[in-house]
């Protein structure tokens, strides 16, 4: 009667690592689907000029601090 509890107990020890070994790997297809393909971190795309402006604004004000 042990030995059916036990086999019972690791077939669902053993399923239950299946089940998360599978889980994983979807979520790490989801997150890292190619790694050929960079994924945006933002839909906003920023152009030269915007990125020059906050630059710029960004130094302005570290170098008021400074003063």
């Amino acid at each position: 009667m042990t030995n059916k509890i036990n086999l019972v107990i690791n077939l669902s020890i053993l399923a239950l690592l299946i089940y998360l070994a599978v889980s994983v790997k979807q979520l790490q297809d989801k997150v890292f689907p190619d790694p050929n393909v960079m994924i945006p971190l933002a839909e906003k795309t920023i152009t030269d000029d915007e990125f020059k402006d906050a630059i710029r604004n960004f130094l302005m004000q570290k170098l008021s601090e400074i003063e």
